[in-house]
């Protein structure tokens, strides 16, 4: 399994478009082949600070969402609209725990 997480600051005018601009992506993805789960989340310490939590099945679906146009058409848009953004990170699970 894969887990992709990204963190993003939206201010002013770029922050009232961006759930919708984020929403969009969040159906586009989870009609891909492999998506298990992918979400934004808005700080409810911070307004305007987002977190992207995503799982995948594979590096290989992974691959292959991240060269639909969309997907990279998104991710410019983010960066555009954000004031500051954490680079994206992809984590690979090997084994997942319940806690007792």
């Amino acid at each position: 399994m894969m887990i992709i997480t990204a963190k993003a600051r939206v201010a002013g005018k770029s922050r009232a478009a961006y759930p919708t601009l984020c929403s969009k992506q969040v159906e586009n993805a989870g009609l891909a082949s492999g998506c298990l789960d992918y979400g934004f989340f808005e700080d409810a310490m911070t307004a305007g600070r987002f977190l992207f939590v995503e799982r995948w099945r594979d590096q290989a679906a992974v691959d292959c969402r991240f060269v639909q146009s969309d997907c990279r058409d998104f991710i410019r848009a983010v960066r555009k609209r954000s004031k500051a953004a954490s680079p994206t990170e992809i984590h690979h699970i090997v084994k997942t725990v319940q806690p007792a």
